[in-house]
């Protein structure tokens, strides 16, 4: 998989989440490419994409017609506009940039959380997406806060290794557990996710396991632009890197909560 050149604030995690794909999953997954998210988002075929010489830009050629795409396929100028194609809204004004383009509108995406392989933790009406490494202190931590939140929300836990070869082995096993759909092992995994206990774990890859859910996380955790691990997405969009002070007041949008939210974003892990 050929990876596009990512800028500076991406630098640590996503060529790392590129090769994750291309050395890890590539042999027995079908090939997944930011291209084709981005064609079904748009619901088109893409027929050609190339970058320009300005960073983060991408003229796309899709039948008759050519439309400049930002480099995850998110943000499109087509006939005079800047629309949100992963959210079908126009950007029209200054406010817009916050109301739409900085957060990840999950309802209003042609994105199944479900075709990502999470781990779901409770069963409250609001949706709350969370990108974590297994081994990530600062994922532990959030994993331990959701615990008493699973009344009020459910949380799809969505694997990347990004910790080096340890995690690699990790996320790879409990991935394929979770394949498998074996409803205990299913529930064993969610265990020792939310125990951090990854201990008896067998270290060879699995001869038969479906690796599809695991190769589209990455590629959308990729597309995303995840600084790092923990991600948050909450119900209406807001994202988050880094573990929340108070994840209750956090998903609250409490004032006080997201001033600590902003201080707490280094937090993360992002490095191999």
């Amino acid at each position: 998989m050929k990876c596009p050149r990512p800028i500076p604030s991406r630098l640590a995690l996503l060529p790392l989440l590129c090769s994750m794909v291309a050395a890890v999953l590539a042999d027995d997954a079908p090939p997944l490419y930011p291209a084709s998210i981005a064609a079904s988002l748009l619901s088109v075929n893409i027929d050609g994409m190339q970058d320009l010489p300005i960073t983060g830009l991408k003229m796309v050629k899709t039948g008759d017609k050519v439309v400049f795409m930002s480099g995850n396929g998110r943000f499109a100028f087509y006939g005079g506009k800047l629309l949100d194609v992963w959210t079908q809204q126009e950007i029209k004004d200054l406010p817009d940039i916050d109301r739409i383009a900085k957060r990840i509108d999950l309802s209003r995406m042609r994105l199944n959380i479900d075709d990502l392989g999470p781990v779901t933790v409770g069963h409250g009406k609001g949706i709350v997406l969370v990108f974590i490494d297994p081994r990530c202190p600062y994922c532990a931590k959030v994993m331990k806060d959701l615990q008493a939140l699973q009344e009020r929300y459910t949380f799809k836990l969505v694997m990347v290794p990004i910790l080096g070869q340890e995690s690699q082995t990790v996320v790879v096993q409990l991935a394929c557990q979770l394949a498998s759909g074996d409803q205990t092992l299913r529930d064993a995994v969610r265990q020792r996710l939310l125990t951090q206990d990854y201990s008896g774990l067998p270290t060879d890859n699995p001869a038969h396991c479906n690796k599809a859910p695991l190769q589209k996380a990455i590629v959308t955790a990729k597309l995303f632009g995840l600084p790092g691990v923990p991600f948050l997405i909450a119900p209406d969009g807001r994202t988050h890197s880094g573990a929340p002070e108070v994840l209750a007041d956090w998903l609250d949008n409490k004032p006080a909560a997201v001033g600590q939210a902003q201080n707490n974003s280094g937090k993360t892990e992002k490095k191999l």
